[in-house]
């Protein structure tokens, strides 16, 4: 039952599962979490056929708990930042990572850091929220560029709903420490 709900429609029905699944996963044996990640990386590819909605989060979380698991995969999740679906999620996952291991993200920040430009506000949100957590010299320069955005945004940090202007939350240590927190792909106050 956790699995199907890591697909559900509503943002913090589908987080929650993640951080849950994930959190049981990473307590597996070495060899079941890379069955469990290579199962789910085969789910993000097309050809799979699977709806791989909630899978980047789901990666995410395992890699925050399990990172010597994940590690080798960061470069095939971020072979699929150009896909507008699973790019909310994978930016997720990138920040989520990038908190316990931000060298195996270090060759993907200049990709990240292009999303801070995108005109939708929760691809760019992610966006910024992940080069917080990953920190080091690029993404601080790729965030203080990116500083003066001011478009408003729905965020989940430190469990509630916030709005507010994207520069404001890019900085915030809510991104820090674990916390659930992330930019909704959609608004449901």
């Amino acid at each position: 039952a956790l699995t199907m709900l890591t697909h559900d429609d509503e943002d913090i029905v589908r987080q929650r599962a993640c951080r849950e699944l994930g959190k049981i996963v990473s307590r597996m044996p070495k060899e079941k979490i890379d069955n469990f990640v290579r199962r789910q990386l085969w789910r993000l590819n097309p050809e799979s056929g699977d709806h791989p909605f909630g899978v980047p989060e789901l990666l995410g979380e395992i890699g925050n708990r399990a990172p010597e698991q994940i590690a080798s995969s960061v470069p095939v999740m971020m072979n699929y930042l150009d896909d507008e679906k699973l790019r909310p999620g994978l930016l997720q996952a990138a920040g989520r990572i990038g908190e316990t291991i931000p060298e195996a993200l270090s060759a993907h920040v200049d990709k990240i850091s292009a999303c801070l430009q995108d005109q939708n506000a929760v691809i760019s949100g992610n966006a910024a929220l992940a080069l917080c957590r990953i920190g080091g010299n690029a993404s601080r320069t790729a965030l203080k560029a990116a500083g003066n955005d001011t478009r408003e945004v729905m965020i989940f940090c430190e469990k509630e709903f916030r709005k507010g202007k994207l520069a404001e939350f890019a900085g915030q240590g809510c991104t820090r420490g674990g916390g659930l927190c992330f930019i909704p792909n959609r608004e449901q106050v």
